[in-house]
């Protein structure tokens, strides 16, 4: 878990002290006084001038036979930090290039880990989102093992938790993952699971979701719980529910247009299935909870239905693997180093996390307002995906040449030289890096970029886990280029449009690509593409 959060609250600046300016008055009749006493009078002002003068002369003097002797280091030095001085005050002045490379690997990755580019968790939505739910004492919501990677399981796991929220349920079981190898056609299966820590911070949203919504308590296992859970499934009734099902709501593909009236129609559909009859009669009580099994959902819950600030504070609740962040964040120190720029932002790397009540909140728990702009390093590098493993081949999606050529394309004409590619092919990694090297650019990996004992940790990791190292470092890259079937690249483009830079530049369905924003591409057409089911 992070241990050094923003937390939520008026932004107190830091004090900053004027430059001193001197004071310029009129002279007065009084001061032209002919007085036979003054300076000028005894001829000190000339005198003074001249022994100035010397002074001035000796020093420059001094001065140069130290920059002679210590040779061009010293000059190399004075042109990138040097000394100005405005009336009476000194100050250090260090061009932006330069700051970002003087942080230390250590700080470097502490900011990174700190203030993620999408922001942290604004808990004030999601606390009126709760207020206004009528929760149901005993109902108990568990979802099915959720699948295939990073962009499926965070989607799947965020409608499990919207639809338990909607539900009123006062005890939510976190889904447990599919695990899958490293043959992507194959999406793992019930028996081989593990709990949601296996690729989320789990920890990170049980805490914060205690301050977001105490009404409901999440567990990440039933054994955390063990006494109440044991207790209780001996005597309870278990309904399967498909939740799209419980209504004939408006559908785009696997979106529901507009969700509202669901709460209603779930309780109809619980009072029919616990054969419950009268008027307003609670569908629990506490001695006979009811356990509801919510099958798969996923793009289902319209995030447009919402106001924006629920929209895009309900997915912070859930961040990758604090492992594969800290991985991540070393490959972008190591990038920034080859580049000989940072590839973070500065607003991220040197952002003050100075605010008011911090001691009201506890420590592992992030919370921010909101973002402004200038989030990524707009010089640094082209994030893409190329998204040709077996799996794709398999299903016959568009290959290679419907993607590469596109992303090289991109970023010569944004004047980007290097190119971090995220691929599940050696091969058509080592076509792309010589494709683009043909055209000027430089292309890297996480592999390239994490020294000897990462690269070993990272080979310990399961290939899901290794997607999150790419896809944190992604959320940094100037420009992204996804492919339209991928769910990972829908959920980087969806993620990098809720900052400033993307709003109000959304295009869909145009030309070679299914959608485009200022900050992120996905190349291709898929006509069944709904983009506002997906939370990221």
């Amino acid at each position: 878990m992070a241990s050094n959060c923003r937390f939520k609250g008026t932004f107190k600046a830091p004090a900053v002290q004027q430059p001193y300016s001197p004071r310029y008055e009129p002279l007065g009749q009084d001061s032209l006084s002919t007085d036979k006493r003054t300076p000028r009078r005894f001829g000190l002002v000339p005198s003074l001038c001249r022994v100035l003068a010397c002074i001035a002369a000796a020093l420059s003097v001094c001065l140069l036979f130290a920059v002679y002797s210590r040779g061009s280091a010293v000059g190399s030095s004075l042109s990138a930090t040097f000394t100005v001085k405005i009336a009476t005050t000194t100050f250090l002045s260090t061009s932006g290039a330069d700051r970002a490379t003087t942080i230390s690997k250590h700080d470097f990755i502490a900011a990174v880990l700190r203030d993620p580019v999408e922001g942290l968790v604004d808990l004030g939505p999601i606390q009126k989102k709760c207020n206004e739910i009528k929760f149901q004492e005993g109902l108990i919501w568990q979802c099915a093992p959720v699948n295939g990677g990073i962009g499926n399981v965070v989607n799947m796991v965020l409608n499990c938790v919207r639809y338990a929220l909607e539900a009123g349920a006062t005890t939510l079981v976190l889904s447990r993952i599919q695990i899958r190898g490293d043959n992507l056609i194959d999406l793992g299966n019930k028996d081989h699971t593990a709990e949601m820590s296996y690729l989320l911070d789990a920890d990170y949203f049980v805490e914060s979701w205690k301050l977001a919504c105490p009404q409901m308590r999440a567990l990440v296992s039933e054994t955390d719980d063990p006494d109440y859970y044991n207790a209780t499934t001996s005597i309870l009734p278990k309904a399967v529910l498909s939740p799209e099902r419980v209504k004939n709501f408006e559908r785009r593909k696997y979106l529901i247009v507009d969700p509202t009236g669901w709460r209603e129609a779930f309780d109809a559909w619980m009072f029919k299935y616990l054969d419950i009859s009268g008027g307003n009669r609670s569908i629990t009580t506490p001695p006979t909870p009811v356990r509801v099994w919510q099958n798969l959902a996923m793009y289902q819950w319209n995030r447009l239905a919402h106001a924006p600030e629920f929209a895009n504070s309900f997915p912070r609740l859930f961040r990758q693997l604090p492992a594969a962040r800290r991985l991540a964040a070393s490959a972008l120190y190591n990038l920034g180093r080859k580049m000989n720029h940072s590839s973070v932002s500065d607003n991220i790397l040197f952002l003050p996390t100075t605010t008011e009540k911090e001691e009201e909140f506890p420590s592992n728990t992030s919370i921010v307002n909101s973002l402004g702009p200038g989030r990524l390093a707009s010089n640094g590098f082209l994030g893409a995906h190329l998204r040709v493993a077996a799996d794709a081949v398999a299903a016959g999606w568009p290959g290679y040449e419907a993607q590469a050529p596109l992303y090289i394309r991109e970023a010569k004409e944004r004047n980007l030289s290097s190119v971090y590619l995220a691929t599940g092919s050696a091969e058509h990694r080592d076509r792309f890096w010589k494709e683009a090297a043909l055209e000027g650019l430089v292309t890297f990996t996480k592999e390239d970029l994490l020294d000897a004992e990462e690269r070993e940790e990272l080979a310990r990791m399961s290939w899901d886990q290794q997607a999150l190292v790419d896809f944190e470092v992604l959320m940094h890259s100037a420009m992204f280029y996804g492919f339209v079937r991928s769910s990972f690249s829908w959920a980087l483009a969806m993620r990098r449009g809720t900052l400033p830079e993307a709003a109000g530049t959304a295009v869909y369905s145009e030309g070679e690509h299914e959608y485009r924003d200022g900050l992120s591409a996905i190349v291709g057409r898929h006509e069944n593409m709904n983009p506002e089911g997906i939370w990221t």
